[in-house]
């Protein structure tokens, strides 16, 4: 007896950037708790006023749209970039010296901008070494208070480490070629869905204190390949295949 016509699917979602009009190299996004694809459009519907029953005999669909919406729990480098819709680098270690921090304040917190650091050392402004006892240093974080009144302008010293640094909204509209492989858990078909042009909203949640683990909202539109527009194969935002895999 052949299984009913069921689907339960898991799998993984790949995007390739777009550079110069040619998308890169397929990078895998991480674990999605959820993921949808939606079909939008905009309709005008005509009713008839002839013979008293205003029934609906005609629907005009004037625009047409493809969107995604789901939810990743993997956070790296890249997958935080794009939720953020920013842009990840690599900060070099850097070591500083005799930077001001001005006059301070006795029990004021100060951030020296600066993180992970290490060898951190403190003057006067006669430049004479300050005592570890009239601080309080929290090098991981970057951040001094003073617990005993200085003199004059204060200067520090040190080096912080290197590190990744994630900058926030400041690469939107990038352009992606998403690529899901997946899997019917059901009768352990593939399923494959391309969509041509993709580009994610900027609008998310990144919750800063949590009871479980992490997830972000992730939302995306499509964009219409019109070169695609008269192949009878193909849509101009995307296709789904569904096969079984052959065995040799």
């Amino acid at each position: 007896m052949s299984k009913p016509d069921l689907l339960s699917l898991q799998g993984e979602l790949h995007l390739a950037k777009y550079v110069n009009g040619v998308p890169g190299p397929l990078l895998a996004i991480g674990n999605m708790p959820s993921l949808k694809l939606k079909i939008k459009s905009d309709k005008t519907d005509h009713f008839d006023s002839r013979y008293g029953y205003r029934a609906k005999d005609a629907t005009l669909y004037k625009q047409t749209g493809v969107e995604i919406d789901g939810e990743l729990d993997t956070v790296n480098k890249d997958s935080l970039a794009l939720v953020m819709s920013g842009k990840s680098i690599e900060i070099a270690s850097k070591t500083i010296t005799d930077v001001s921090l001005g006059t301070i304040t006795v029990g004021s917190m100060i951030d020296l901008g600066l993180r992970n650091l290490t060898g951190v050392t403190f003057k006067d402004s006669a430049d004479a070494a300050i005592d570890a006892s009239k601080y309080v240093l929290d090098s991981v974080f970057g951040t001094v208070t003073f617990v005993e009144t200085v003199s004059g302008a204060v200067k520090w010293s040190g080096t912080a480490a290197a590190k990744t640094r994630t900058v926030i909204a400041n690469n939107i509209g990038t352009e992606y070629k998403a690529l899901f492989k997946g899997i019917d858990t059901y009768t352990g078909d593939k399923v494959v869905v391309e969509l041509h042009r993709l580009t994610f909203s900027p609008e998310t949640e990144f919750d800063l204190i949590n009871e479980d683990f992490n997830k972000f909202s992730i939302s995306g539109d499509t964009i219409a390949d019109n070169s695609k527009a008269n192949d009878a194969e193909l849509s101009v935002f995307g296709h789904i295949e569904r096969f079984k895999v052959t065995t040799p």
